[in-house]
């Protein structure tokens, strides 16, 4: 009972083979001796290796497979490629867009490495949260959020039903949500939606 657990479970496996190794001589399976009683305790190669040959050793690794890359052929990989490019064209256009339309814009903020950029879902609209265009300007981001805060901001709900302060605090933190995506340029330009 003071045996660790590893050494309970290999005294275990050992009396298992031992059982075993009859029935095995018997099957016509290759010869199969038992180790002295501390092979338990001691690595034996020998040992090993027998146990390797007749498949009784739970502890070995499969055989490690090789994987191929799949296949692909031309007609996809010329329509992965067309796909990629509209969709690189997509964002060229879009950042023209916003350098045009916003005077704040700010081509360095280009660093889309995943460390930097918040958490979003892609398939929430945060523009519409906000109710501002894809286009709008930090300043229209920060004037819309500082409006809809004040309306929907939790302690700004007295007086209404608990239904109502309910969906009013979800809207607010959806809002929230919403701005923090899109005040960071970074994670703007990453969110893309």
């Amino acid at each position: 009972s003071s045996l660790s657990p590893v050494r309970r479970a290999l005294l275990r496996l050992a009396k298992k083979v031992e059982r075993l190794a009859p029935e095995l001589a018997a099957a016509g399976k290759a010869s199969f001796e038992m180790p002295p009683k501390n092979a338990v305790e001691l690595y034996d190669a020998q040992f090993a290796r027998k146990q390797q040959s007749t498949g009784l050793s739970p502890y070995i690794a499969p055989a490690q497979q090789q994987r191929t890359a799949p296949q692909i052929s031309p007609e996809v990989q010329k329509k992965l490629l067309d796909a990629l490019a509209k969709e690189a064209e997509k964002a060229r256009a879009r950042e023209e867009e916003r350098r045009k339309r916003d005077p704040t814009y700010r081509p360095d903020a280009m660093d889309l490495s995943y460390k930097q950029l918040k958490p979003f879902d892609k398939y929430i609209d945060y523009y519409e949260r906000l109710g501002v265009s894809e286009f709008a300007s930090e300043g229209e981001l920060k004037a819309a959020f500082k409006g809809l805060s004040l309306q929907l901001h939790p302690d700004k709900q007295s007086g209404k039903t608990d239904a109502e302060a309910a969906t009013a605090k979800a809207r607010y933190f959806e809002v929230v949500d919403a701005f923090t995506v899109l005040i960071d340029l970074p994670t703007r330009r990453g969110y893309a939606p």
